[in-house]
């Protein structure tokens, strides 16, 4: 079950994630999660100023479907 504050690593959509043609999973930290359990919002730190970008995940069943 997801739960506030958590660490999970994901293959983010949205960040340029690949290694050698692979994608490669970043670490988030769950920063959000919908009142009814549908989605989370994690927050990856990126770039070496440490700034912070955010992606949406859908839940099933309290876990991050990927």
């Amino acid at each position: 079950m997801v739960k506030l504050g958590d660490r999970r690593t994901v293959h983010p959509a949205t960040l340029d994630g690949h290694e050698k043609g692979k994608p490669r999973p970043l670490t988030g930290t769950v920063v959000y999660i919908h009142p009814e359990g549908r989605y989370c919002v994690l927050e990856f730190e990126v770039g070496t100023r440490g700034e912070r970008i955010r992606e949406s995940f859908q839940l099933i069943e309290g876990e991050i479907a990927e």
